[in-house]
């Protein structure tokens, strides 16, 4: 991987054609700038890749081997793309100059996971509403979204005076696995384990002492046991090894781009303790978030499957261009809804949808069999409802509670979906929300109006239906109690405060 600097930018990605000719290392002993960080998010999908064995199902689709038939491009104001075959792996993005005003900085479309069938493509070219619906209305657009709802379906209803948890289900959805996850703590320590004390303490620092919620680990271990012939019966094996590494991977990813959000954020708070980043320095920061992703991709590649390679490595592509949108989104885009779905489902809801995709091929289902699709579209609803509740929060519950800032989001210039609902009946909103609340006073009259306008109940209307359709979608595999654990995982996104 190198980072080329100078009047444009570029990534180039296993070649060492660039357009420049002079390389410069990049240097983040300062603020690093998000164009520095995000190659070093990219670096673990080939990593991955590079160790993956093929399969017979990808020999079947006249796919060449990994490591065959590879050549790398340059296009004309795009970074060089290396592909295998004729598939694109990987992207560069575009240059800055001679670009009009109108155009804006992005990731390009290439074909990946989505595009080989082994993920359900969640949004199309145009960028509105693809596999899944993104939003209530679109379920009158297409008439794939209208899936009969299987009997029995429970209907979530969290904030009512009668609401509560669907009959059936478990209240505490963690402690089905508990005993699974006791070891995590000192499994994952081992697994980011370095020579260099600070880069070992660094990377540990999250695991040891803020172990947080362990939300996403839990999901997989779970959906590994609701989707396992005899889920009770799914306590050990080569199988249920896999999907605990499985765990671990999602884990360590989600923690590296936490620890890269807070450098290019400047946080000083992440889950209620002092970021890493204020602990030691930036460059430590970025550094520890690259091995993180470094050693994911080791484990990754040492589960000796090809397809569940590609889609966690689709995982780590959509985690970077949801980095760029939020840096580079335009004007007109920052009033648009479906351009804060996409940018939520790349930077929050596609890990967890690849990883409930990632963990149902693991078990031995075929990557478009009837469970892995439920799966995945499980994941990509519950990551969206646990984003629009995380952007509500940052509204309704105070920083102590939160473990960061309240009103973070909007102090970064960021509009959520509450500020999104409010400004449709709130026309001085839409300039702040154009200036990213950049001026003085906006960040406390954003507050004020979301706040008396009915932003918040719509948003949690929006979390309600997606974590309704993750319901639906998880009520399509057989009954049991791990399944249900997860419906339990749909009503605790909705109602947690924190």
């Amino acid at each position: 991987l190198n980072v080329i600097e100078g009047d444009q930018r570029s990534l180039c990605v296993g070649a060492n054609i660039c357009k420049e000719t002079q390389r410069v290392e990049p240097k983040i002993s300062r603020m690093p700038s998000p164009m520095t960080i995000l190659p070093l998010l990219a670096s673990a999908v080939g990593g991955a890749l590079a160790f993956a064995p093929a399969s017979p199902t990808m020999h079947a689709a006249g796919r060449s081997q990994w490591g065959m038939g590879r050549t790398c491009a340059v296009r004309s104001g795009v970074a060089p793309i290396c592909t295998r075959g004729s598939r694109l792996q990987l992207a560069g993005l575009r240059a800055q100059s001679g670009s009009s005003t109108a155009e804006r900085d992005d990731l390009e479309d290439r074909t990946n996971a989505h595009g080989v069938g082994l993920l359900q493509n969640p949004f199309d070219e145009d960028g509105r509403c693809g596999a899944f619906p993104g939003l209530p209305g679109d379920l009158l657009k297409k008439k794939e979204y209208d899936v009969p709802v299987p009997a029995g379906t429970p209907a979530l209803d969290p904030w009512s005076e009668a609401g509560g948890l669907p009959a059936g289900c478990p209240e505490d959805p963690f402690v089905l696995v508990s005993a699974e996850l006791a070891p995590f703590t000192d499994s994952i320590k081992d697994v980011v384990a370095a020579e260099h004390p600070i880069l070992s303490e660094a990377a540990k620092h999250f695991f040891a002492k803020k172990q947080g919620k362990r939300f996403r680990p839990t999901i997989v271990m779970l959906m590994a046991k609701a989707t396992a012939a005899v889920p009770s019966a799914h306590t050990e094996g080569e199988v249920y090894r896999k999907q605990a590494e499985l765990g671990q991977i999602t884990e360590m990813i989600h923690v590296a781009s936490l620890i890269h959000d807070d450098v290019l954020d400047e946080a000083d708070t992440r889950r209620g303790g002092e970021a890493v980043h204020k602990l030691y320095s930036n460059k430590v920061a970025v550094i520890v978030g690259d091995y993180l992703l470094a050693r994911a991709s080791v484990v990754l590649a040492k589960l000796q499957n090809t397809e569940v390679t590609e889609i966690m490595s689709t995982a780590l592509e959509s985690l970077v261009q949801g980095e760029i949108m939020q840096i580079k989104t335009g004007e007109e885009d920052l009033l648009d809804m479906m351009t804060y779905l996409r940018k939520s489902y790349h930077k929050t809801a596609s890990l967890i949808c690849d990883a409930c995709k990632s963990c149902a091929i693991l078990g031995g289902h075929a990557s478009n069999s009837e469970v892995a699709r439920a799966a995945e579209e499980y994941g990509y609803h519950l990551g969206l409802a646990y984003q629009i509740i995380d952007d509500v929060l940052d509204f309704t519950s105070a920083s102590d509670v939160l473990g960061k800032p309240a009103m973070a989001d909007v102090s970064l210039g960021l509009s959520t979906a509450p500020v999104l609902y409010a400004a449709e009946n709130i026309p001085e909103m839409r300039p702040m929300i154009k200036r990213k609340f950049k001026q003085e006073g906006d960040i406390e009259r954003t507050l004020r109006y979301v706040m008396q306008s009915d932003g918040i109940d719509r948003a949690r209307a929006l979390a309600l239906f997606h974590a309704q359709r993750a319901v639906n979608a998880m009520c399509r595999i057989p009954e049991s109690e791990e399944r249900n654990a997860l419906i339990t995982l749909a009503h605790l996104v909705l109602s947690r405060k924190s």
